[in-house]
Parts: C-alpha cells; structure tokens; sequence
C-alpha cells in the first residue's frame, strides 16, 4: 500500500508521517511540502519526501500520483485573510490532486470544526448540525469537503477535528503564548467556557482507523475531539503555569472585546497581517464548543488513546525543553 500525506512539512502531516511509517514502512509512506529546507530535513531522517507546491500543476502530475491512499492536510489556515490565497491554498490545490486519483485510492481529507463555530455556545455537535462559515478559512474547507465528497475518481473520507494540540503544535498555544507575553491575553467574558481538543495523537489514530476501515468510512464525515470536554481558560491558566509563567491573567468583558477586535479588524486590510485582535478570536475564547464523536465511535470503533490534560502536560514538557531553548 502506498500512501502519500500532503503537508507532511507542517505540525499535523509530520505526525502522520511519523504515525504511518513504522507500520506501513518508509518505503510505502510518502511525504510532500513546500518547505525546502523543512524538506531536507525530513529527508535527512530517512523519509521520502517530494518537496513542491500543490498549485504547480507538472509537479503534481507527475510526482504525485499513483498512491493507494491520499492523506490531505496541506492547507492554508487562518482566522484572517482574503478569500482568494485561502481558495488556491485549499479548493485548487485539492482540484488538482483530486486530478492525479485513481477509481481505487482512498482521499482523506483533514477539515475543521472551524466551520461549526458561530458566535454562540454549541454543545455535542453533530455532523448533520448547521455549518456557520464566518471566515474564508471555513468557507474553503468546506469547498474542499465538497469537491472531495463529490469526486467519481476516489474512495473519500473527511476528518473534522476540533482544535489540533501536542507536541510541535505551532498554532494554538504558541498563539496563546505569544499573547501572553506582549500582555495582550486576556479571559474573555466570565472564563467559564467549555471547548474541545484534538490531540494530534489522537487524529493520527482516527487516520489510521479511515485506512483500516475504508469501506466504513467510504463517502463519510467525522468529528475527531479528545471526547473530554474541558473548560478553556482552567486549561491555559494551567499551561501559563506550566511553563512558569506567574502573571495572572485579567478579564475583560466579551462585548468589549468584541468591540475592540471590530475596530481592529475595521481598520486592517484583508490582505494585510492579521490584526492584534479578531472578532473571530475573541468568540472563540468566549463561547463553548464541543462536538458530538459517537459517529466515529461507532463506525470507526474510535476510542480516544490520550485526554486533553495528557496532550497539554506533554506539550509543557516539549515547549521546555524545546522551545524556550531556540
């Protein structure tokens, strides 16, 4: 069987390459990104990688294709910017992947509970629930979903996964982090609400499951959390603490943070950096979130190998060691 993991450069196709090669072997696992040097360094570690942009189109025909199963999690992901580089980064470069599958290859497509999210508390969300696309991430993910769901050529699978965290996270808490030492984080609202996480761990499991149960899984969506909803700013306070970071966090009103990120966003192009604060970030550490796994739990027998407070304490361990070292 010959796999191949798009965004295998990145904090979650790393994992999967990691994840896959000891049981598939190296020969059979295959990795691609647009790093070089992230490449090499890959490469140096003995995997097989082919480094290249999804959007050139000779590169992905002809490096790209005769895979037995395709694990897509090459993606633009942020919570600001203008449609149009989210649409080439995440519904064109799927169309061109897509082009190079055959009747026989399973596509998996790793998605975001991002689309769910919709300025209001949320609890046990299932995958028939309404989808809110606030921002031109959701909007072409679920352009993705739907090319990917609708495509004659493959055997699909989508993934929705609810915050990815653990070891090497580059997104959400070094986001956090990086907050908290320009003395710009805050507890929203009264710091009481409850979210999901995705333990990276965790995801490569499900990815694992979709290839063993392919079948099962054929023409399906699944919400992928750690199934242990927890509240979010115990959470953060725990890391900050963690990492020994002793400053107690204030708080600031939801509807005033709300205003300020309005203002922010009001006076920062689409195309330009993202703003100190968003309307999005804001909601997001305000309002609960969870979503409902009983699906993959089902279908797919997933059952969680690690909890959010598991996947956290490694990650002090690692951001110690590791990241306030560099």
């Amino acid at each position: 069987m010959k796999i191949l993991i798009t965004g295998a450069t990145g904090f979650v196709g790393a994992h999967f390459l990691r994840n896959l090669t000891p049981i598939f072997g190296i020969e059979n696992v295959h990795g691609t990104g647009r790093n070089r040097e992230k490449c090499e360094l890959l490469r140096n570690e003995g995997f097989i990688i082919k480094c290249g942009d999804l959007n050139n189109i000779s590169f992905v025909d002809s490096q790209l294709i005769a895979y037995d199963v395709y694990i897509h999690c090459a993606a633009k992901s942020s919570i600001w910017g203008a449609y149009e580089p989210f649409y080439k980064a995440n519904v064109q470069a799927t169309k061109n992947l897509l082009k190079v599958t055959s009747t026989s290859s399973q596509f998996i497509y790793i998605s975001s509970a991002n689309m769910y999210f919709s300025f209001t508390d949320r609890t046990s969300i299932s995958e028939v629930d309404d989808l809110c696309l606030t921002n031109a991430y959701s909007k072409t993910k679920r352009e993705g979903e739907l090319l990917v769901l609708n495509s004659p050529n493959i055997i699909p699978t989508i993934l929705r996964a609810r915050a990815i965290i653990g070891i090497g996270d580059t997104v959400v808490f070094p986001r956090l982090i990086r907050a908290y030492h320009e003395n710009k984080l805050r507890i929203i609202g009264s710091g009481k609400n409850t979210i999901d996480f995705t333990s990276i761990n965790n995801l490569c499991q499900a990815v694992l499951l979709c290839i063993k149960k392919k079948n099962i899984a054929k023409g399906k969506i699944y919400n992928i959390t750690n199934g242990d909803t927890i509240v979010l700013w115990d959470e953060i306070n725990a890391v900050l603490k963690g990492l020994g970071f002793t400053n107690k966090l204030k708080y600031i009103p939801y509807n005033i943070a709300y205003l300020v990120a309005r203002f922010h966003e009001l006076k920062t192009s689409e195309n330009s950096e993202e703003p100190a604060m968003t309307c999005y970030g804001v909601g997001v550490l305000n309002y609960s979130i969870s979503l409902n796994i009983t699906k993959a739990i089902d279908e797919l027998d997933y059952i969680p190998i690690e909890n959010s407070k598991k996947t956290l304490s490694d990650f002090v361990k690692w951001y110690k060691e590791v990241a306030l070292r560099a």
